[in-house]
């Protein structure tokens, strides 16, 4: 060997292919989690085009906010209870 290149040849063809099918699912996964911010926007926006038109799911939303806010509230608290009782 001349020093440059201290792996041997079959090695270096080993690296390349590994290389090249890493980069392809690097690249893959890329496209894939382009593809996902598009489609939260696009369902962001039909969820708003179909609560304007459902009043019951306009309640139903106004429930489900309360009730985060609730467990905001009464979680920490419920662990803090659990932990020193």
């Amino acid at each position: 060997m001349d020093g440059s290149n201290i792996y041997g040849a079959d090695d270096t063809e080993r690296m390349k292919e590994r290389y090249a099918t890493l980069r392809k699912q690097l690249v893959r996964r890329e496209r894939i989690e382009k593809g996902q911010g598009g489609a939260a926007f696009y369902a962001a926006q039909a969820y708003g085009s179909v609560l304007e038109e459902s009043a019951m799911l306009q309640k139903a939303t106004h429930a489900a906010k309360l009730f985060c806010i609730a467990a905001v509230f009464a979680v920490p608290n419920l662990l803090v209870i659990h932990v020193l009782l």
